[in-house]
């Protein structure tokens, strides 16, 4: 199946928040630390995430969404792309494990708030008639819109035909529920930007 997945490179995102430069003042650095305390996770939390998840981390707005991501649902398990055009939970992942190649997926921004995905194989997500998500479009239409919804911290994504996005008891992933609940919460998350002690190291190739 490795063989039929294509593969791109990884994106380089920046954090939000990160500083970019170590000659920031002190006063800033600390105002800096006190808004993210009260807006969202700190820095370290995220690198702690990032260390949990092999190196990506959770998006927590809109903007951070681009390029190569992986959904989480669940603890460390994935939505996982099959050759048959459908989607399932992968295995779940051990420590400092990021997901596999057939779990990861472009994304594309197609309007201020929606977004298109992408699967290894080339074809866009939707959804069918019955709310099963699919992988089988070569273009995007309605179906293969995505909104993703972030509230109190917690985030879901909302398919074309209005229902979120969850894993089903035979492990499909589907889009069947008009309002999100537990099952319903997700994470997406993406590579994280490379920094000066992994600069030598191999940049994961993803099909996705």
């Amino acid at each position: 199946m490795a063989d039929s997945y294509n593969f791109v490179k990884s994106s380089k995102l920046k954090l939000k928040g990160e500083k970019s430069s170590h000659k920031k003042h002190k006063k800033k650095k600390r105002k800096r630390d006190r808004e993210a305390d009260s807006a969202g996770p700190s820095v370290d939390e995220l690198r702690q995430d990032q260390e949990l998840h092999g190196g990506w981390w959770s998006v927590e707005n809109f903007d951070q969404i681009k390029n190569n991501i992986a959904i989480e649902l669940g603890n460390s398990s994935y939505v996982m792309a099959m050759d048959t055009g459908l989607f399932t939970l992968g295995a779940p992942h051990a420590d400092g494990e990021g997901p596999d190649p057939t779990e990861q997926l472009t994304a594309i921004v197609v309007s201020e708030t929606k977004i298109a995905l992408k699967s290894g194989y080339g074809k866009y997500l939707g959804v069918n008639s019955d709310g099963v998500v699919i992988g089988r479009a070569e273009a995007i239409g309605p179906r293969e819109q995505w909104e993703p919804v972030f509230q109190e911290g917690k985030m879901a994504l909302l398919a074309g035909n209005s229902c979120f996005v969850s894993c089903n008891d035979s492990g499909d992933i589907v889009a069947t529920t008009k309002t999100a609940g537990d099952g319903e919460m997700i994470k997406e998350e993406v590579p994280k930007l490379p920094g000066p002690q992994v600069k030598n190291q191999p940049r994961r190739q993803v099909q996705t």
